[in-house]
């Protein structure tokens, strides 16, 4: 993981498809709010559930929903091992 990388809270139950997942969440986006400039369609980032899992993946504008998604770099899940404390 690049250390420079944003890191936008998610939760695997708002998946929306397989490896696409939603980013409406309070914390989702107040992680988003943080990124300089605003999120942009394709970025990469760090999408993390504390302790569980994270993995990179690629910003996606959903339209319909309005919200931004992001969807799963083949490849990059691994644990998290943070607590909320």
């Amino acid at each position: 993981m690049l250390s420079d990388m944003h890191r936008i809270y998610f939760d695997s139950n708002e998946r929306v498809e397989i490896g696409l997942y939603g980013l409406w969440l309070d914390k989702s986006r107040d992680d988003l709010a943080k990124i300089p400039g605003g999120p942009k369609e394709g970025l990469i980032v760090t999408i993390y559930m504390i302790g569980e899992i994270e993995m990179e993946a690629r910003l996606e504008w959903n339209s319909e929903w309005r919200a931004w998604t992001a969807r799963e770099v083949a490849g990059t899940v691994r644990d998290n091992h943070e607590t909320w404390g």
